[in-house]
């Protein structure tokens, strides 16, 4: 079973991407499952499951922080706190997973051990992740989950079509087999596994340009 663990829509402030466009990108690159982490708010989880029939769909969020993204999920209802550790014990009050997103994305290229160690799961591979050098960010979260032997998935961070299925983690049994809580135990137990490419600067550059144009145009 392979599931992309970041996908952001039209309900995130920064994607104008459509649940149905990204179920339909989603089975074309060959994924059994997304995980929807909208920026703050899950107000598309609903739509995504009334569309997605096959497709196993995770409610997630990704919430903002001082101290970096954090994405929740398996969730019930939204995250309400802001605080990193506030939304860490929401999380998991659902009987969530809280993942450290991106967790060296620049400017955070230091983490200490502790702090990693909050999280149920890292994730190691984000396909946006190359800046401010090609393969640097997910080089050192690969280096610190391999250490300390934490947790891990991969996410795409997908905020344009082109992204969708760039990074993937990947399970040892079918979707037909699929749960909530199998899933959840494979990754806590690191029994996956990762695949992933990182999305070219120039095409990442670009996009979020043309991003800014369309918000700006739609106002």
């Amino acid at each position: 079973m392979h599931i992309d663990f970041h996908i952001h829509s039209r309900y995130s402030f920064d994607s104008f991407l459509e649940p149905r466009t990204i179920i339909s990108l989603a089975r074309s690159n060959g994924l059994d499952g997304i995980a929807v982490t909208d920026h703050d708010t899950m107000a598309g989880v609903e739509e995504f499951r009334r569309l997605a029939s096959g497709l196993y769909i995770i409610a997630g969020q990704e919430v903002s922080t001082a101290s970096g993204d954090i994405l929740g999920l398996f969730l019930k209802e939204s995250i309400r706190s802001t605080e990193g550790d506030a939304v860490i014990k929401e999380i998991r009050s659902q009987g969530g997973l809280a993942v450290l997103a991106h967790p060296f994305k620049w400017p955070h290229l230091s983490r200490t051990d502790e702090f990693l160690k909050k999280f149920d799961c890292i994730e190691v591979f984000n396909a946006r992740n190359n800046i401010p050098a090609p393969l640097l960010e997910n080089h050192l979260a690969k280096k610190s989950v391999d250490r300390l032997k934490l947790s891990f998935l991969a996410g795409s961070d997908v905020h344009e079509g082109f992204e969708i299925g760039c990074a993937r983690t990947i399970f040892n049994f079918s979707p037909q087999d699929a749960d909530d809580l199998k899933i959840k135990d494979a990754i806590l137990k690191r029994e996956v596994r990762v695949e992933g490419r990182e999305v070219s600067l120039t095409r990442e550059v670009v996009s979020h340009f043309s991003r800014n144009i369309r918000a700006s145009i739609k106002k």
